[in-house]
């Protein structure tokens, strides 16, 4: 029995992981905004849809990135929320996350958002903008797809696991799990 078997996880655990980990996110876009409104303050102006793209890149989407890859790539191989339900993430041979996999498999994973933003932002500038609007359909579609993946698919592999050659999987207990 293989790591697909042994620690097989159902969809809602790591749906549970998900919403806990977009708090975090919530906190990283307040700490964003605070940014904006103190470079706005001290005279900063983002006056095109590409300068506020790449103030969102910078101050949410980057930062959110770079932590849950390095969460994963860590001792306890999982973002907070992930923690917090049980769960772990680990490469194909059920091993921990090389730091360049856990970053791409972050990457891949955040993609979606980045798109979305983009979208936004385009369209705000310039509603009539055909092209903006595929993107952020596409977006969507990627969300849509990578959490039917997991919740309806036969192995719960969300699209930036089959991608990034990752899973997650029940952590596996150890002699502090036993201490009471």
């Amino acid at each position: 029995m293989g790591v697909e078997e042994s620690h097989r996880v159902g969809p809602m655990r790591r749906v549970s992981a998900f919403v806990i980990d977009l708090s975090i996110v919530a906190v990283w876009a307040a700490i964003a905004g605070l940014v904006a409104l103190a470079l706005g303050w001290i005279g900063v102006r983002f006056e095109t849809a590409a300068s506020r793209d790449a103030l969102a890149f910078v101050t949410l989407i980057l930062p959110v990135t770079l932590t849950f890859a390095y969460q994963e790539a860590g001792p306890r191989q999982a973002t907070f929320g992930k923690r917090r339900m049980g769960l772990v993430v680990v490469d194909r041979r059920g091993n921990s996350l090389a730091p360049g996999r856990s970053l791409a498999r972050s990457a891949l994973k955040l993609l979606p958002w980045q798109l979305g933003h983009s979208a936004v932002f385009r369209l705000v500038a310039d509603a009539d903008s055909v092209a903006w609007l595929i993107v952020s359909l596409v977006a969507q579609a990627i969300v849509m797809v990578s959490l039917s993946k997991v919740v309806l698919g036969a192995h719960g592999r969300a699209l930036h696991d089959v991608v990034a050659g990752t899973r997650v999987v029940a952590e596996r207990p150890t002699a502090e799990h036993w201490v009471t």
